[in-house]
């Protein structure tokens, strides 16, 4: 994908069919090993066993998980002055960046790309975009990171999951928390985002100024918005998870669902295009295996999620991706109403 700012993203669509090809044998290949692991005959078996009716739960959670992150970054565009979205122009442009992040790199780099190139055409400028566009992602992952870290809790009590799950949860969000707090300390933040020195200190500028805004947002009522979408961002994929463990027979405690569901959702932060997605079934199919689920259940499950979470919502994502002039159209006349 290559960005300029005054024109909309362009995709490279060779690379986008090579990628499709190397996901779809990845995640055969992950699934066909685990599957191994699992037996073949165990597998076949829970299978023939599974409902499907539950997999209307696994589509309920994912349209409940696009409307959350569009009411997110649309509170994040509002927040501080910028102009009203609305949910549609929101939602599109979420989807987009959704099939960037999927279709052209891992790790979110493409749909932290797309998503800067959305403020700057509202008319943000490069600085603000770039400290919303952080803050908006740190908001995003904090929810995820306080929702790991109760689940970690409560399995530590019930004793359902390996310390060797629970402890990082434990100890690494609250230190985070922590450094957030300290980093974004009032006196601190106008000596972090002072002007001047080179590319590193520009670098921690940011950062500071995006973690500082996360703060502000949360402690106010209209900036809380991006937090509330967040969480039902996080509450509608781990619905959907649940959604596909019933449908192969499987109803495991809601504390150790969501670690299982963290822990593995963390795989997604691979730097590989596509394949990654292959590390997030294993690591998920692994993860509630951990806690109690039988293998061949979990992988079935994980797979009925990922469908939805994953395969199905590139559809929209390609024809999005393929009509971005109407979307960079639809930014403009969003920031000429509210002026």
């Amino acid at each position: 994908m290559t960005v300029d700012e005054g024109r909309s993203p362009a995709v490279h669509w060779g690379r986008v069919a090579v990628g499709a090809v190397l996901a779809v044998v990845v995640g055969a290949g992950v699934v066909g090993l685990i599957g191994r692991a699992a037996g073949f005959g165990e597998l076949e078996e829970a299978f023939r066993g599974s409902d499907p009716t539950w997999l209307l739960v696994c589509a309920g959670g994912q349209l409940v998980v696009f409307a959350g992150i569009g009411a997110a970054f649309r509170g994040a565009v509002q927040f501080e002055g910028g102009p009203d979205l609305g949910r549609l122009l929101a939602l599109r442009v979420m989807v987009t960046a959704f099939g960037f992040s999927q279709l052209i790199a891992a790790a979110g780099a493409a749909s932290l790309a797309l998503s800067y190139w959305a403020l700057r055409r509202i008319g943000f400028s490069r600085q603000e975009s770039a400290v919303r566009m952080i803050g908006f992602q740190t908001t995003v992952y904090l929810v995820f990171g306080l929702v790991g870290l109760a689940a970690a809790a409560v399995t530590l009590v019930t004793g359902v999951a390996h310390l060797g799950m629970v402890v990082p949860w434990l100890v690494v969000v609250p230190a985070c928390v922590v450094a957030a707090r300290w980093f974004t300390d009032p006196v601190r933040v106008g000596r972090w985002v002072a002007a001047g020195g080179g590319r590193l200190r520009q670098g921690l500028a940011i950062g500071v100024g995006a973690a500082a805004w996360t703060r502000r947002a949360l402690a106010n009522r209209a900036g809380r918005a991006t937090a509330r979408g967040a969480i039902l961002y996080w509450v509608g994929d781990i619905v959907s998870l649940w959604g596909g463990l019933r449908a192969a027979g499987a109803d495991p405690e809601l504390a150790a669902l969501v670690l299982a569901y963290a822990t593995g959702y963390l795989a997604s932060a691979l730097p590989v295009p596509f394949i990654a997605t292959g590390g997030v079934d294993a690591a998920m199919t692994f993860g509630l295996s951990a806690v109690g689920v039988p293998l061949e259940t979990a992988l079935l499950g994980v797979v009925a999620h990922r469908l939805f979470a994953f395969w199905l919502p590139l559809v929209p994502a390609l024809v999005l991706a393929a009509g971005l002039r109407r979307t960079a159209h639809a930014l403009d006349r969003a920031a000429a109403t509210d002026r």
